[in-house]
């Protein structure tokens, strides 16, 4: 916050009516075009915002500006499991901040991904955090004058607008570490500006955050009717706040003596707590045990799918079914639109990232027609694809049946008359190439994946990738000769199989998932190990029924004393606090692959993202014809990541508008 934060918000009012219109999917009532039509133009004051219900109805949709969304490139790309073309990123230019933060390109002068600021990109994200924040004490002061509304829906949007602003802050914390904590309101409670904020420390910005949501959380409504889906309820304002707890207990906020022990604020105190609160780790436990049974109560869960199988599915169910069902649960377990497990999600407009990882339809099969667009630009990298278990549910180096010498060779996959084949039926391809590494591993490997000898599911039609020049899903592979694969690996997990990025119409859109009940069941297990240990029977129940719709063995039958899979070194590993540990963040990883930078933001967390985001990426030669060829790893891009990035830096105009602010270390 600066001193001339009210000239800065005026300045940006106009901004922000602008991006009204892309919020519809969210508030779909009244219908779209009456929201459509109540979008006032320039010259209206912020007071008339409160003249009536249509109006404060608009003035609501403000305040959703900043959610993140499924734009390409933002969020998303930070971390290490996104291979982007080089293609790609000259087309959309700036508009990759997150893959250019990763490159190393972060700098005070021109900060990248800047939520504290703005700049980000395009409406909605050239308004900075702190503009939305201000925008929600506005609402917060004004929502009650509004003539034509009941008490139980003002209260209600009161409560949004207070979820949404401990939201939008605790955002702030995860990358800028402390921030300030503006009071807006004076005795009469008229918003006043205060300038020269000094930044708070960190646990002071968590009590913060953590007392709003608590404030808003009995005036939301318990459960959004189907129509308002996107608007925060009682079910994912408690979720949300246990992923704050949950962040607030692990290592990077909780005692950091290692990276912040001379980061102080002007009285020479810590920004960051030195020592580790354990009973933090209480704390998110009992909260996301308490978000749980609310989901369950009012019937979130994790997904199945009971719809019907596509047509070209029809023989792999009928040879396949047990496989093939939870291959089904998995595809769909973040493409259906609101599906049960979905608590909290967002779509914003027609853009989303499953267009820029669709791969093109190949040459000849039926189906729509041929399109330049959404032609694998953005595919998994190496790392991602190596993370996933096998199919006993283990890593692959803790997995004895896995030759890791040999899990490059080439093989040729069973035919269908073959005994072998019958658990592949709609999984892997009969009588082609492919190598050892693609071989018996776990359901989500298949379902989040486009891998050569597998299957692809978009286009309506199920393609069979093999992913070497000129063949399915490889490079010149479509019509025009313009696809560019930069791995070789292409992603499946977030293109619908309907889906084909020919026009807005034809793209299969769904909320991106802010939180899902899958997150609730992890942060549960985590959350217990390290404060009562994996003795605890919590820790094992909740990773455990992930795995299960996972399609892999429990985590005491994969790693337990009579495995028959398990390596020596890894035996009994869920024993220990630290294993434990590590085979629910593993278990994140795959859970999660794709999904909102999850796996970055854990990394970040637990402070591993030095050394896991310091390596360059692999993938495979996309250029090569042949197994032989193709599958030759190569490093395909650069990383770069240090502690002094593991926070944004403050933008050093507003460093220079406020004397009282201090930079970030590093910077």
């Amino acid at each position: 916050m600066t001193n001339n934060n009210k000239s800065k918000i005026e300045n940006q009012k106009s901004k922000i009516v602008l991006v009204f219109a892309i919020l519809v999917l969210v508030f779909s009532a009244p219908s779209c075009r009456d929201f459509l039509d109540i979008v006032p133009d320039n010259v209206l004051q912020y007071e008339d915002f409160f003249a009536s219900h249509q109006q404060a109805h608009t003035a609501l949709a403000t305040l959703y500006t900043m959610l993140p969304g499924d734009n390409r490139g933002l969020f998303w790309s930070l971390g290490d499991e996104y291979a982007i073309t080089a293609d790609f990123i000259f087309r959309m230019r700036g508009n990759m901040p997150g893959l250019s933060i990763m490159l190393g390109r972060q700098s005070p002068t021109a900060p990248l991904l800047d939520y504290w600021n703005g700049g980000i990109l395009r409406a909605p994200y050239n308004v900075g955090a702190w503009i939305i924040i201000r925008e929600c004490d506005k609402f917060i002061l004004n929502i009650d004058r509004v003539p034509d509304m009941d008490y139980e829906m003002k209260a209600d949007w009161k409560a949004q607008a207070k979820f949404l602003k401990a939201y939008y802050m605790f955002m702030l914390v995860q990358m800028y570490g402390p921030i300030v904590i503006p009071e807006y309101f004076d005795e009469n409670g008229d918003i006043i500006d205060e300038p020269f904020l000094h930044r708070r420390k960190v646990d002071d910005c968590f009590d913060y955050i953590i007392a709003l949501m608590d404030e808003a959380i009995p005036y939301l409504k318990p459960k959004r009717d189907r129509m308002y889906l996107g608007q925060p309820d009682q079910v994912a304002a408690k979720a949300i706040k246990a992923r704050v707890l949950l962040v607030r207990a692990s290592p990077f906020f909780n005692g950091n003596h290692e990276y912040y022990h001379n980061f102080r604020d002007h009285n020479d105190e810590h920004f960051f707590s030195q020592t580790p609160d354990l009973e933090k780790w209480k704390a998110a436990a009992d909260a996301a045990e308490e978000a749980l049974i609310a989901a369950k109560q009012y019937g979130f869960d994790l997904h199945r799918f009971k719809g019907v199988p596509y047509a070209f599915d029809n023989d792999a169910f009928d040879e396949n079914p047990q496989n093939m069902q939870t291959l089904y649960d998995l595809l769909f377990r973040i493409t259906e639109r609101w599906n049960e497990e979905i608590i909290w999600g967002w779509v914003r407009g027609a853009e989303t990232m499953g267009e820029a990882a669709t791969i093109c339809k190949p040459v000849g099969l039926p189906g729509p027609s041929q399109t330049t667009r959404g032609i694998g630009w953005i595919q998994a990298t190496y790392q991602a694809m190596e993370r996933y278990y096998t199919k006993n549910g283990l890593p692959l180096n803790e997995d004895k049946t896995v030759n890791m010498s040999t899990l490059h060779e080439i093989v040729t996959t069973p035919e269908e008359i073959d005994d072998e084949y019958k658990a592949m039926w709609g999984i892997m391809q009969p009588r082609v190439e492919t190598i050892n590494m693609y071989m018996n591993r776990e359901p989500r490997f298949y379902s989040d994946l486009g891998i050569t000898g597998g299957y692809y599911r978009a286009h309506q039609l199920r393609i069979p990738t093999m992913m070497f020049q000129g063949l399915n899903g490889g490079f010149s592979a479509d019509a025009h000769g313009t696809n560019n694969p930069p791995t070789g690996i292409a992603i499946q997990k977030i293109v619908h199989p309907e889906s084909y990025p020919q026009s807005a119409q034809t793209l299969k859109l769904y909320p991106n998932p802010i939180i899902r009940v899958a997150d609730l069941y992890l942060m549960k297990a985590e959350a217990l190990n390290e404060y009562y240990g994996p003795e605890h029977p919590g820790v094992l129940e909740s990773i455990n029924e992930v795995r299960r719709r996972a399609g892999i063995p429990d985590v005491e039958e994969a790693y337990g004393a009579n495995s028959e899979w398990v390596t020596d070194e890894a035996r009994n590993k869920h024993l220990d606090q630290i294993g434990m540990r590590e085979i629910i963040l593993r278990e994140r990883a795959n859970e999660f692959a794709f999904e909102s930078a999850h796996r970055f933001w854990d990394m970040q967390r637990w402070k591993l993202s030095v050394n896991e985001f310091s390596r360059p990426l692999l993938g495979w030669d996309y250029r090569g014809a042949s197994a032989r060829s193709f599958f030759v790893l190569r490093n395909f891009q650069p990383r770069q990541w240090s502690v002094t990035e593991c926070l944004w830096p403050i933008n050093e105009i507003e460093m220079s508008h406020n004397v009282n602010l201090i930079q970030n270390p590093g910077w």
